[in-house]
């Protein structure tokens, strides 16, 4: 029976607090394969306890300690934060060297532990940054000390840069889009090779069903030549969902991320990667969606993500009703578009306010909007969005009236992106005061301001020149490595070289992505709280706008220290918090 070895990759130190999410997708993975008399063994080092390993709690004490001295100088005095920030950088850097070394050593330790037992199959779940690099490091030391083991890529990198994956890494091959049917036919291969492994001639019968288009969603190389091949169409109706045994819950966030469809209802924004992953908008059957629930429930999970790209509201209230009729006691967190041509005033806008009024007593927590920007000349002709400012506006009225009608706290947050390219007659200053003015009008409880860029296969990437970027030959060499966090200061990330938007250097366009963030952050606001973060705070015990500043300073001194003692207790009480609701 052929088996795999699969690494869910991470980066040395936690991004966000809700970084820990359980691994919904590996672990479905693995029960197919099972089903199907294969083997998959996960390494998920994603928990708590692993971070606070890499790095010598002395030290991580003084870097807490450093972190608490410079926040508290940024929030007196910045002329004295920048004197300080010298010794505040050198305390980061000596606490990530030794990250670095302590993760590699654990990685070598996988790797050679992996060569040992003879197993011939290696893969990675590969994200982006740091992760990235880690992942083609331990692919490539596994090359070098046993040429023999196949190596293969799959995850959200894979599929967003398919052929670029490979020119940029030492995988064999990659696995784009959903995992199992690929993954059941290379392991179906590979058991035929398991007394007399050969892998020249695995890959060649890798190569030879892909070419029959037996086998789909791989790239592959082909001698000089990175092959790329066609998608099976995704298969909503029979989606596997996880049997999760109690190991997987082992030192995670106990939310389940749920899929209430494929694609996105909209999928034209010129931004985005959601329309290269799934072409078109299939919806799940709203029956199998709460049996799900239902089932994830008896499992002791009363936290839920939907991972759509946005879930209309119309059937957001198909879900909810369901889940009043079968009285299930559940929270959850909901990407939510603004609704177009909706009028506060109209029939329109109260059928909307209905179906929220359903989604709040389903135990909806929070929406969470993609406005990207306040100027409709700029989100009609730049952004392909087909909202509107008045459709933001009304949606959130919506929203809040149906929060008055049931007496249910929930929170309502909103993204931008600034700096945005710009239109004839339009100014970086017209942008954002457009942007500061829907912000005090309907005042969310959150704003994400992310930079405009032009990610691979997305219409800004494509169309560069028509939308002002300018974008160097070695762009996807660095940006699939790049290290971005939203939930850290744009200050605080590293130059992206000679990239640039209207002819505005990057760490210029950070610049400003930061000075809204900084005017937003004035209103009372806090930013970078996503639709994951409002789950994580409800169930951690932090309420209104007060607990929001509160949990995003505490997060925050935690994630920059690389010392977790408010983010484990945050994941204490979150657990304890799902398996009381269910």
């Amino acid at each position: 029976m052929a088996k795999i070895v699969l690494w869910n990759s991470i980066s040395s130190r936690k991004r966000s607090p809700t970084d820990g999410f359980l691994e919904d997708g590996l672990v479905a993975l693995r029960d197919f394969l099972r089903s199907n008399n294969h083997s998959l063994e996960i390494v998920d080092w994603q928990k708590i306890g692993f971070f606070s390993t890499l790095c010598p709690k002395p030290l991580l004490y003084l870097n807490r300690a450093s972190t608490k001295f410079i926040f508290y100088l940024a929030g007196k005095n910045e002329i004295y934060a920048k004197v300080y920030f010298p010794i505040f950088a050198f305390i980061q850097d000596v606490v990530s060297f030794f990250q670095k070394r302590k993760i590699k050593k654990n990685l070598k330790k996988l790797a050679d532990s992996l060569i040992k037992s003879g197993t011939k199959i290696f893969g990675a779940q590969v994200w982006y940054g740091e992760a990235f690099e880690l992942s083609d490091w331990i692919a490539s030391y596994i090359k070098e000390k046993d040429p023999s083991v196949l190596t293969i890529a799959t995850g959200f990198q894979a599929t967003l840069y398919e052929e670029d994956l490979l020119k940029n890494s030492n995988f064999d091959m990659g696995i784009i889009s959903d995992e199992e049917k690929p993954m059941k036919i290379i392991l179906d291969i590979a058991d035929k090779h398991t007394k007399n492994w050969n892998k020249q001639k695995v890959l060649g019968e890798i190569i030879k069903s892909a070419e029959s288009e037996e086998l789909l969603n791989i790239i592959y190389r082909k001698g000089s030549k990175i092959i790329l091949t066609k998608r099976y169409f995704p298969d909503i109706k029979n989606k596997i969902i996880p049997a999760y045994d109690e190991s997987d819950f082992e030192g995670k966030l106990r939310i389940h991320k749920i899929t209430d469809a494929f694609g996105c209802p909209w999928g034209k924004c010129n931004f985005c990667t959601h329309s290269h992953f799934y072409r078109g908008y299939l919806p799940r059957d709203v029956n199998n969606i709460v049996d799900e629930i239902e089932l994830m429930q008896k499992k002791g999970i009363g936290l839920f993500k939907f991972t759509g790209s946005e879930t209309p509201p119309q059937f957001g209230a198909e879900i909810a009703r369901e889940i009043l009729n079968r009285k299930l006691n559940i929270k959850y967190a909901v990407f939510c578009r603004a609704v177009h041509d909706i009028n506060d005033s109209g029939e329109f806008f109260e059928s909307i306010v209905n179906n929220f009024e359903l989604m709040l007593k389903a135990g909806l927590v929070s929406i969470f909007i993609g406005g990207e920007c306040a100027n409709d000349r700029i989100n009609k002709e730049i952004m392909n969005k087909e909202a509107n400012r008045e459709d933001i506006i009304n949606t959130v009225k919506a929203f809040r009236k149906a929060q008055e009608r049931t007496g249910v706290k929930a929170y309502a947050g909103l993204a931008l992106i600034y700096p945005t390219p710009l239109l004839e007659g339009i100014t970086l200053e017209d942008v954002f005061n457009d942007d500061f003015a829907l912000i005090k009008e309907i005042e969310p409880d959150t704003v994400i301001v992310s930079p405009s860029t032009p990610f691979k296969n997305t219409a800004w990437y494509k169309d560069k020149k028509r939308f002002g970027f300018s974008i160097p030959e070695d762009f996807i060499n660095k940006f699939i490595k790049y290290e971005y966090v939203l939930y850290k200061p744009p200050s605080f990330w590293p130059s992206m070289g000679n990239v640039s938007l209207n002819g505005m250097g990057f760490k210029k366009g950070l610049e400003e992505c930061e000075r809204l963030r900084r005017a937003v952050e004035d209103l009372g606001i806090p930013t970078d709280i996503s639709d994951d973060c409002f789950l994580v705070a409800v169930g951690s015990g932090y309420e209104g706008k007060d607990g929001l500043m509160k949990f995003k300073r505490e997060t925050s001194l935690d994630l920059v220290s690389a010392d977790y003692q408010n983010i484990k207790r945050i994941t204490e009480a979150v657990n304890k918090y799902s398996t009381n609701v269910s």
